[in-house]
C-alpha cells in the first residue's frame, strides 16, 4: 500500500453517504467523538483507514450483539 493510500481522506459528507446518515447527524457524532475524525481548514475530515477500521468494529459488536440476543 503506497503512502498516499495511507493518507487517503474522507470529507463529511463521503464518510455520511457510507454510513447511511444525515451530516448533521455524522457531526454530532464526531463532535461526541464517536467517530474519528480531525479538522483541515475549518472542515472536518476522517481517515479512511482509520474509518474503515472504525465501521468492522461497530460491525464486530452488533455481530456480538445479536449472537446473545438469539
Amino acid at each position: 500500500m503506497s503512502a498516499f493510500q495511507e493518507l487517503k481522506l474522507l470529507t463529511l459528507s463521503e464518510a455520511a453517504m457510507i454510513l447511511q446518515l444525515s451530516k448533521r447527524t455524522l457531526l454530532r457524532m464526531i463532535q461526541q467523538r464517536e467517530v474519528p475524525a480531525f479538522k483541515v481548514g475549518g472542515q472536518w475530515r476522517i481517515r479512511e483507514r482509520q474509518f474503515r477500521r472504525w465501521v468492522e468494529q461497530k460491525e464486530s459488536l452488533l455481530s456480538e450483539f445479536d449472537q446473545g440476543v438469539s
